[in-house]
């Protein structure tokens, strides 16, 4: 029957735990800036300086991390004694006819009696005042407080961590948008490109048919080519302004889509520090929010069954008693009184040893969700590196396709005035050639998506 607790269980992982990530990483250095400017884009920056003051949800994320130090400052304090002071006042009367005394019993019915009588009821009027200093203290000899106190603050550092990985989470969710809105607008001003150039073939086929080198097919080919590509322009429009006000909504601002941003992505991106898979459970918050969870368990599944031993307790109370309120600070009416308490569970229809089964079993269940959130973080990581990988091997493949597509669409316009090549040729390369541009510019920013997403998967703390 001791006093300590029980130390808190380690995490095991379901297996054993590799020395490096199964994808190769170009580089494991760490990070010499923060890392919003590694994108090296001064527009960014200045937005994302802004966001970390103005957002909404930063803000209430800020309150929240607050709150929850304060929670556990509160839960903190249950090993320390509670004083409190009071002042009281009562006035009451009472009358004695209940015990068959009578005024002529009592010699009362002459002026000068303290007590008054009305026919043959006897009454008397008293009063009280006190003004007191009372302190209570639960002596934890079996740790139940201290173990209580401890679950508290494991719950805290479990509720930090969380928030803190939500702050972090915020944080590359406003890069990832500012990006995509990055995006939007390059493909609306390659849009508004492609339009022009489709006016210009429609133009050189116009020109061909009235001079009566080419058929009506051709020119109402060309025509809707033309009107597909103003189509195609106005959604990326609307997409662009969705996403501009979707950023200035983060930022706390009046959804205007009228917010200045960058008008290219960045193309050069250093590698992250993806470091080794053991340094995942120390680098990643919600698993050190996890670790926390199981600590706290451990410490209440404790403290249950310190529930079942005595309680034991002190009070003290000092103050004065007097029937005259001037008297009230008067040493001389001081009162005091100390007692002792002690406590023991007897009959309570298995609440106490229900309650150990049950802080067993949550014990159990923080051990198998943290062991899940273990595997879904290595998971993260690895998909995260085999992603950004893989885009830059199609960001190589489509830099060659577009180049081709370019040199094929500018011979087959070349070719057509010439009367060598007919127009479907022409449009089909325009097409091929325009979509790889617009496949380029998708994949310079799934780039920037995959890094942010692999920094958050490794946690973000470099």
């Amino acid at each position: 029957m001791g006093c300590s607790s029980n130390a808190p269980p380690k995490l095991s992982l379901p297996q054993e735990v590799p020395t490096n990530w199964t994808t190769s990483i170009l580089d494991t250095s760490s990070f010499t800036t923060k890392w919003w400017h590694v994108f090296n884009d001064t527009t960014f920056n200045n937005h994302y300086n802004e966001f970390k003051v103005l957002s909404p949800d930063l803000k209430s994320v800020s309150k929240q991390l607050e709150s929850s130090s304060l929670l556990a400052k509160i839960n903190g304090a249950i090993l320390s004694p509670s004083v409190n002071v009071g002042v009281d006042g009562s006035q009451r009367k009472q009358n004695l006819s209940a015990f068959g005394f009578s005024p002529s019993a009592l010699g009362i019915g002459s002026q000068g009696q303290d007590s008054t009588s009305t026919g043959s009821v006897v009454s008397f009027e008293s009063s009280n005042f006190n003004a007191n200093i009372v302190m209570q203290w639960e002596i934890d000899i079996w740790g139940k407080l201290r173990n209580q106190r401890k679950a508290a603050y494991k719950n805290y550092e479990a509720s930090y961590n969380e928030l803190s990985y939500l702050q972090f989470s915020l944080g590359t969710r406003f890069a990832s948008n500012y990006y995509d809105a990055v995006e939007a607008r390059m493909q609306l001003l390659l849009s508004e490109e492609i339009f022009l150039s489709l006016q210009e073939v429609r133009d050189v086929v116009s020109q061909r048919y009235e001079r009566g080198l080419t058929s009506s097919l051709d020119l109402r080919l060309a025509e809707s080519a033309l009107a597909n590509s103003e189509l195609q322009k106005i959604n990326r429009s609307i997409q662009s302004v969705n996403l501009l006000r979707n950023l200035e909504t983060l930022l706390g601002k009046y959804p205007s889509s009228s917010l200045k941003i960058s008008t290219a992505l960045p193309l050069t991106i250093p590698a992250v520090p993806a470091g080794i898979p053991s340094e995942l459970i120390e680098r990643r918050p919600d698993v050190q929010a996890a670790i926390n969870k199981i600590e706290a368990a451990s410490y209440e599944h404790v403290q249950s069954k310190r529930n079942l031993f005595p309680s034991f307790s002190l009070t003290a109370r000092g103050g004065t008693s007097a029937s005259d309120l001037n008297d009230i600070l008067n040493g001389d009416y001081s009162v005091w009184n100390f007692g002792a308490n002690i406590t023991a569970p007897l009959f309570q229809s298995g609440r106490l040893r229900n309650n150990v089964k049950l802080k067993d079993s949550q014990l159990t269940i923080s051990e198998i969700e943290a062991a899940k959130i273990m595997v879904r973080a290595f998971s993260e990581v690895e998909q995260a590196l085999y992603i950004q990988n893989a885009i830059r091997d199609q960001l190589r493949a489509v830099s060659t396709a577009e180049q081709q597509a370019q040199a094929a669409y500018l011979l087959a316009f070349d070719r057509y005035q010439k009367g060598l090549v007919d127009l479907i040729t022409v449009l089909n390369s325009q097409n091929q050639w325009r979509n790889t541009q617009s496949l380029q510019i998708s994949f310079q920013k799934n780039q920037i998506s995959s890094y942010i997403n692999l920094l958050l998967a490794l946690g973000g703390n470099f």
